[in-house]
């Protein structure tokens, strides 16, 4: 009898099985260590750290929009020129001696701006800055007790918008 020779053994990485075992968890563990890179780099910005707070406010806002609508309060607001914003009450407003502006961007919330406009001898209110441009925004225009407040409008240099008590653009 022949003895016939021993093969030699394979290699275990050879092996299409040790593949498996050990390469689908590896890949897992450097995906999600990937995923957990990605979401640590791009923090969320839309959710606020008080939102709580913010929550709570929300039925103080209400009253305030309810008040507008109830005492017929409408705004006409035009932008002249690239910078210069100024805000036009009907006569229901009566006559604060400042109201604020807020203008929400769409998306990014560190783009929001907050502008306080003077009233002018005309009566009409107003605000030279380089927050007030033109653009797409949440439009709010609020006194100390009534607010009217608008989804998304667009303004646009020389143009005007007109704000109904209950935040249509007319």
């Amino acid at each position: 009898m022949s003895a016939t020779p021993a093969a030699a053994p394979r290699s275990p990485w050879r092996e299409p099985l040790v593949w498996m075992v050990w390469g689908i968890p590896a890949l897992t563990v450097v995906a999600g260590l990937f995923t957990w890179w990605i979401a640590a780099q791009r923090a969320d910005s839309n959710v606020a750290e008080d939102y709580y707070k913010r929550g709570l406010a929300i039925n103080r806002s209400i009253e305030r929009d309810t008040r507008a609508q109830e005492r017929g309060i409408s705004a006409e607001v035009s932008l002249h020129g690239a910078n210069d914003l100024r805000v036009t009450l009907s006569p229901e407003a009566g006559s604060p001696a400042s109201v604020t502006v807020l203008l929400t961007h769409p998306i990014r919330a560190e783009q929001d701006r907050r502008l306080s406009l003077d009233r002018q001898r005309d009566g009409s209110y107003r605000v030279v800055s380089p927050q007030a441009s033109a653009g797409t925004w949440g439009l709010v225009v609020e006194a100390a007790d009534w607010r009217i407040a608008a989804r998304r409008v667009v303004l646009h240099e020389d143009g005007r918008l007109r704000l109904a008590p209950d935040g249509r653009v007319d």
